[in-house]
């Protein structure tokens, strides 16, 4: 927190020396008598001791915010959580719960559930469709029936939601079998 502190400080500290150095500004129309402009009531002396030649440029820019997409996600949870160590054969539920972040519905018959890459621990098919629609900022639970392989060692399954031929929310199960 103390760099951020001292940049903020830094920098007022460069702006008002800057401001003393500038001529002062005219104006088109007349301001009332009982306001007080900076440069009448900035004393430029108080400011002597720094050394402006010496200070370094600080260049501020500005990014507009990103406009969000029309389709993405946030993991919220997994179940089981990666690594979790299993028996082998053992059958279980990969559960992925899920938030769309996006700007766009998922409609559950334009958007798809589908096994990516990785170890097939999958007992049913590799592609579903959603259960129901979810709107933006809405979550999801999506449950896949898995068995572990039966030898040991660790594996990973990705799976996604796609939109046609497009993924935008990718979603991994690493287990390990060791016993």
């Amino acid at each position: 927190m103390k760099p951020v502190r001292f940049a903020i400080t830094f920098l007022a500290v460069t702006l008002f020396a800057l401001a003393a150095l500038l001529p002062p500004a005219t104006q088109a129309v007349a301001a009332p008598s009982s306001l007080v402009s900076f440069a009448d009531a900035f004393d430029p002396h108080l400011l002597a001791p720094i050394s402006i030649a010496s200070a370094p440029l600080l260049t501020i820019s500005v990014e507009p915010a990103a406009s969000t997409p029309d389709y993405a996600c946030k993991l919220l949870s997994q179940k089981p959580k990666d690594w979790t160590k299993m028996q082998r054969r053992h059958i279980f539920d990969a559960t992925w719960t899920v938030r769309n972040t996006g700007s766009k519905n998922w409609g559950k018959n334009g958007i798809d559930f589908k096994y990516i890459s990785g170890t097939k621990m999958h007992t049913y098919g590799d592609a579903y469709d959603l259960a129901n629609d979810v709107g933006s900022g809405q979550s999801i639970t999506l449950i896949v029936d898995m068995i572990s392989p039966k030898e040991k060692g660790y594996y990973t399954a990705v799976w996604g939601l796609f939109r046609g031929s497009k993924s935008f929310c990718k979603l991994s199960i690493t287990i390990n079998v060791n016993r």
